[in-house]
């Protein structure tokens, strides 16, 4: 394994510590049950991904999804190609 390998297995493993889906499993259960807190308080591994997801948010940014997304990437000479309606 390479360095640079290694090194974002290190950065993956902060940002998704071992055991987080046993974790979420046993939120869910325990929510099941009447449990009125959020997991990221229960849960050490729960909150560090809370965290990084937080921090991966770019305010003022438009988050572009979908059908919407792949017609602008496939757009070419704006509306020159466009068929006329009128």
């Amino acid at each position: 394994m390479s360095y640079t390998e290694l090194l974002k297995w290190v950065e993956f493993f902060r940002v998704r510590p071992h055991g987080w889906r046993d974790d979420q499993r046993a939120y869910m259960l325990l929510s099941a049950q009447g449990v009125k807190s959020k997991p990221e308080n229960l849960f050490p591994s729960l909150r560090m991904i809370k965290e990084a997801e937080e921090k991966a948010i770019v305010p003022d940014q438009p988050v572009i999804k979908g059908q919407f997304l792949e017609r602008l990437k496939r757009a070419k000479n704006g509306d020159k190609d466009a068929p006329k309606l009128f």
